[in-house]
């Protein structure tokens, strides 16, 4: 019995100590794996970046994996079997290819040369701006006059009427304005000096007379064809608001009073009379027409016109 209990605890430990060393193996396996995908991501990087790889440092790294391998691969062999061993070499080997690979040359040419700029093609035709010679024109297109050459005028082109010498001739249509002619005028005064040299403006009622005997002094008024001196008096009066009444129409019209001095008013053989260019005519206002630059007077009068010294006509 006791033979068998021990050979039992020796199989036992024997099972025990290969399991273990199994698991032992099998995690080793899982870390070299482990560090071999971080050297590989690592290379990798590199490679992307464009870091350049320093010569020393890599044959160093080289000789530290290549010993790490060697003792793996002593533990393994100890307790796996030769094939695991070669198939865990295999894979080593294959990892250990891709830790050292290095960036080649003409890679690193090659990105450089792809930052340049891509020189234009045969096929390509040059741009107008960079090109020195000047574009020909095409058969259809006009030649265009140079700077120094002044264009011609074609012999269809009529000149234009702003450049030519000549003046141009007025229009059909167009008519010339003579200047107006000058208006015709007369002058007329309005006096009562004989009444008040036979004191009629000291008399009651007759206060609004002028002491100087002028009631409008020489006064220019424009008239119509046809106008006559009593049409000249109402323009006047109106005008200047002097008082005036009169009776009759026509060529009988008679001047009874102005500026409130009536017939009769400084006697019997008193009332007003009117003289044209120093001439009384002997028929009434209503009938003489005047002509432009006639001088008209009307004067009071107290004696039948001798005091005026008037001469009828």
């Amino acid at each position: 019995m006791n033979k068998k209990k021990i050979s039992i605890v020796a199989v036992s430990a024997v099972v025990i100590v290969s399991l273990g060393l199994g698991f032992n193996s099998i995690f080793k396996k899982a870390n070299t794996l482990e560090t071999d995908n971080n050297d590989t991501v690592v290379s990798d990087q590199s490679i992307e970046t464009g870091d350049e790889l320093n010569t020393e440092e890599a044959k160093v790294d080289k000789t530290e994996t290549k010993k790490e391998n060697k003792e793996n691969k002593k533990n393994e062999d100890t307790t796996d079997s030769s094939g695991n061993s070669n198939k865990n070499s295999s894979k080593s080997t294959k990892t250990d290819g891709t830790e050292t690979k290095k960036p080649n040359n003409e890679e690193v040419e090659k990105a450089d040369n792809s930052s340049e700029k891509p020189k234009p093609s045969n096929n390509e035709k040059p741009k107008p701006g960079n090109s020195s010679e000047k574009p020909k024109p095409s058969n259809n297109e006009k030649p265009k006059p140079s700077n120094n050459e002044k264009p011609k005028p074609s012999n269809n082109e009529k000149p234009k009427p702003g450049n030519s010498s000549t003046k141009p001739k007025p229009e059909n249509n167009q008519t010339i304005t003579s200047p107006k002619p000058k208006n015709k005028t007369v002058t007329i005064a309005i006096s009562c000096k004989t009444a008040i040299n036979n004191g009629l403006n000291k008399k009651p009622g007759f206060s609004h007379l002028p002491s100087n005997g002028i009631i409008l002094q020489n006064m220019k008024v424009e008239f119509n064809e046809g106008d006559t001196v009593f049409d000249i008096l109402v323009k006047v009066t109106r005008k200047k608001g002097i008082h005036m009444e009169y009776r009759g129409s026509g060529s009988n019209t008679y001047i009874e009073g102005i500026n409130n001095l009536y017939e009769f008013d400084g006697g019997s053989n008193s009332g007003w009379m009117y003289s044209v260019n120093g001439v009384y005519p002997n028929y009434g206002v209503g009938a003489y027409k005047v002509k432009s630059s006639d001088v008209i007077k009307f004067n009071y009068t107290c004696n039948l016109g001798a005091d005026l010294g008037a001469r009828v006509n």
